[in-house]
């Protein structure tokens, strides 16, 4: 891929399955409800995990595949649940109340598969249930045929796939609806309530019923950690556990967790509060803890963490402590990684790969700044990638050092350039300094076409091409109009056919 100024990266390979294997966390949330558990199972945690790195997410079509090592895993914890909660009456009367067979395969198979079980289908089952007589033990004949019923029902791929079994540019079904909305964002299948709503034409199968559902959702607590996970993949929170530096007197290992835990609260905040891109691009608001305040210049919180002002200076998530942090050399900034993740996560623009040995970032000569240390470094490397797409943007964080700590000097008095220009989709705007970055692009259409990006594709469990442009066109709009809000976003999300009709794909 060359590196290409100005443009959307909109390359990807979309299947559009028809049907999508749930997440790890999303079997485990489901079968908690199926089944009616008073805790988390665990048995997800020794799951297969999906290959990480290759897709924006982790629940992208693409790394849910199943393997004989996860199949196995399926069929072991299916046989697992299915003995746990058919080992007495009493312990089946909790999934379901009564004692007829053709009533628990009706009512367990209308939860697993989330939709009701076909004629075929209920025949089988009740053909499967009549061998449980057959079983050794004490139990009673139901729990017999019952357990072998729940066996079959979660390993079928009706239960550990959801599907879209419409016409190409057909609507989808209220009952296929119901599912991707519950499993989006709620994380789990859909409650029988749900379901009962789902049944029949003209309720969730029309934008109308499907967005006043997910606006329901979206003020349940439930939301709140799904798109947590959004942002955290987004912005790979997951690498703040890995930071260490050396030589950094006031680095401590305990600030790791730290960056994560006020990182988290900070878009949080932005979900519940109905808050969207240019909140993330240019508040000056952010959460402090023990280890984070006297980074900023604070006093510690008397416990556990606070939302404060920041400053002037911090404008924007991306002026905060653990993004400075995390991409920062030691105590040095980072320029490099800097511009490369608000190149990638912020703007989605097309860089080319990095080079197959990259040198070393020599040490920082008396009377050199950083911003021309990294110049000198890079200057053999292309202009289009480090001079006119990376430099620019990491550069506009000069004023940080690697613990994310605001300096108007550096390197023993020297004067901080943190000045430069960037080409967007829109043409090429020049910046001052970080704080001035963000506004300029929290007022430029090319972030918010990658926030709209990112989030279609976490919604759609999917990679966003050229073909979804218009779409992105829309949201993007919105995410810059007077109502921004992520929830907003969410909303037109799921009202547009590409949420809620069959899209291409075999």
């Amino acid at each position: 891929m060359v590196s290409t100024p100005g443009q959307l990266n909109l390359d990807g390979s979309p299947q559009y399955y028809r049907m999508v294997r749930l997440t790890n966390a999303q079997w485990a949330r489901a079968v908690q409800d199926i089944l009616k558990l008073s805790a988390p199972s665990g048995l997800e945690q020794n799951f297969q995990s999906p290959v990480t790195g290759t897709t924006d997410f982790s629940n992208n079509e693409l790394v849910l595949d199943v393997n004989q090592e996860s199949w196995a895993d399926f069929q072991q914890a299916a046989e697992t649940l299915a003995t746990q909660v058919t080992a007495s009456d009493t312990a089946l009367a909790q999934v379901y109340s009564g004692t007829d067979a053709a009533g628990f395969i009706q009512t367990m198979g209308r939860r697993a598969y989330r939709r009701p079980l076909t004629a075929a289908e209920q025949s089988a089952y009740m053909t499967l249930y009549n061998q449980g007589p057959t079983l050794s033990g004490s139990r009673s004949a139901f729990a017999k045929g019952a357990s072998l019923v729940l066996r079959a029902m979660l390993q079928s791929p009706f239960f550990l796939y959801r599907t879209e079994m419409a016409a190409p540019g057909a609507p989808l079904s209220g009952y296929e609806i119901a599912a991707k909305l519950s499993l989006w964002l709620r994380g789990t299948t859909p409650s029988d309530s749900l379901l009962d709503s789902a049944a029949g034409p003209g309720k969730l199968d029309t934008a109308d019923g499907a967005a006043t559902l997910a606006s329901t959702m979206l003020n349940e607590t439930t939301a709140v950690p799904i798109l947590r996970q959004f942002h955290a993949e987004l912005y790979h929170f997951d690498r703040y556990g890995q930071i260490s530096k050396v030589n950094v007197p006031n680095y401590t290992t305990a600030l790791n967790a730290e960056l994560l835990d006020v990182s988290n609260l900070f878009f949080d905040n932005i979900f519940t509060q109905g808050l969207g891109l240019k909140d993330i691009l240019t508040s000056t608001r952010g959460y402090v803890g023990p280890q984070t305040a006297p980074l900023y210049g604070m006093s510690a919180p008397s416990g556990g963490y606070a939302q404060e002002d920041l400053g002037a200076q911090r404008v924007g998530y991306f002026s905060q402590v653990p993004f400075l942090t995390l991409y920062g050399f030691n105590g040095d900034p980072d320029s490099i990684h800097r511009g490369v993740s608000m190149n990638l996560d912020v703007l989605c623009a097309k860089l080319g790969p990095p080079a197959a040995n990259l040198p070393p970032i020599p040490p920082l000569m008396p009377g050199q700044t950083n911003r021309q240390r990294i110049d000198t470094l890079t200057s053999s490397c292309g202009s289009q990638c480090h001079n006119d797409m990376i430099n620019p943007l990491g550069f506009s964080f000069e004023h940080f050092d690697g613990m994310g700590q605001y300096r108007d000097t550096e390197n023993g008095g020297l004067t901080i350039d943190a000045s430069g220009s960037y080409s967007f989709v829109d043409g090429s705007q020049s910046f001052s300094n970080a704080g001035d970055l963000m506004k300029v692009m929290a007022n430029d259409p090319q972030p918010h076409l990658c926030y709209a990006k990112k989030l279609t594709s976490f919604a759609l469990q999917r990679d966003v091409v050229a073909s979804d442009m218009p779409l992105l066109q829309t949201l993007a709009q919105a995410s810059m109009g007077s109502n921004g809000s992520l929830k907003n976003l969410i909303l037109q999300l799921v009202r547009s056919d590409a949420f809620r009709t069959r899209s291409g794909g075999n």
